[in-house]
């Protein structure tokens, strides 16, 4: 036997001898994986994250049943509960170091209930606050929505730095408001980023009266409702004007009469709402279902980075299945991987030789 035929067959026992099998070291790295996993390593390490002022409106056209419940199919659920139902999978998809602050909207002032609370952290405080969120929380009966998305973009700033707005509403405007006398954004459009969320269908539904458990008793009729605008003082109309004039001179300072005709009934009034979204800046988006908000308040152009609390069992758990599935690789397939590596070596040597 020739000296080198002799050198390459020992270079082979003694890389069999120490090669380990190549199956067994994907279950053990699989296995010390899954086990430092059972310690929930955490580190503090930049990423993204997201800071919102979630505001809620919950005056009584919110309560108007034209949501179909996603979790029980055929059941009907007003606005209020499907924009809780969004909350709640937004808060859960907010990844860790995100801070969440609450607010309600009623009348024209949107109220801050819970400061910026980190969404890990305090998850089981945000979640309970949002699920008891009622319409009975209501301060007045009023709806002006412009007073309180300015008041909301007013407060965002001192809530937070990066603050977003949420604002969800319908839109409804009670008692109906005169254009003429609507108040003027202040602030400079674009400086508070957000999105206002319309909720509701575009189809005008009465707007229910509940009882103290919730079930409908009955509609608000057309006579039980402010058909006209009050905001705003009348118009002084010239003699010439005032005979021209066919309204009624009982008629209230309201935007058109289409809007008295309809003011007990409510749909997403769209058209306001982007007019409020231009205004100031902020983005408009229809609510059509809970997945919906939740993907909106994550997406990447309203993120921050900053250091934050990271969870580091799935940057282990992932490898750690890569691991197992390859495991169950056909063995044929790791002996010929295997006895590659046994004779690379010797082939780069007699390469290197030659």
């Amino acid at each position: 036997m020739s000296t080198g035929v002799s050198k390459y067959l020992k270079a082979i026992r003694i890389r069999q001898h120490w090669l380990p099998d190549l199956r067994g070291c994907l279950l053990a790295a699989a296995l010390l994986l899954l086990a430092i996993c059972l310690a929930s390593p955490h580190a503090t390490l930049p990423r993204r994250v997201y800071d919102w002022f979630i505001v809620l409106d919950i005056t009584q056209s919110m309560n108007v049943r034209d949501y179909t419940d996603e979790h029980n199919s055929g059941r009907n659920i007003s606005r209020l509960e499907l924009a809780k139902q969004a909350i709640r999978q937004s808060l859960r998809n907010l990844p860790c170091g995100s801070q969440v602050a609450l607010g309600l909207f009623t009348e024209r002032e949107t109220l801050n209930i819970v400061r910026p609370l980190e969404v890990c952290t305090h998850f089981s405080a945000l979640d309970q606050t949002v699920s008891r969120m009622d319409w009975r929380m209501a301060w007045a009966a009023d709806s002006f929505i412009a007073h309180g998305i300015y008041s909301a973009i007013e407060q965002a700033p001192k809530l937070g730095k990066h603050m977003h707005i949420a604002f969800i509403t319908d839109g409804n405007q009670a008692p109906p408001v005169n254009e003429k006398y609507m108040p003027a954004f202040v602030g400079k459009p674009g400086n508070v980023q957000g999105t206002i969320f319309g909720a509701g269908k575009t189809e005008l539904s009465p707007i229910p009266k509940l009882d103290e458990h919730d079930n409908i008793t009955g509609y608000w009729d057309q006579e039980e409702v402010m058909q006209f605008g009050t905001f705003g003082m009348a118009e002084v109309l010239s003699v010439l004007a005032m005979e021209g004039h066919q309204a009624s001179r009982n008629e209230g300072h309201s935007p058109g009469a289409a809007l008295l005709e309809n003011a007990h009934l409510s749909g997403v009034d769209e058209s306001n709402l982007q007019r409020l979204s231009k205004t100031t800046g902020l983005e408009y988006s229809k609510l059509d279902s809970s997945h919906q908000l939740a993907q909106q308040l994550t997406a990447s152009r309203m993120a921050t980075w900053r250091t934050a609390d990271t969870d580091l069992r799935p940057w282990l758990a992932v490898p750690a299945l890569i691991l197992l599935i390859a495991f169950f690789i056909p063995a044929w397939v790791f002996k010929s991987i295997q006895g590659y590596l046994i004779g690379l070596p010797l082939h780069l040597t007699r390469k290197k030789a030659s």
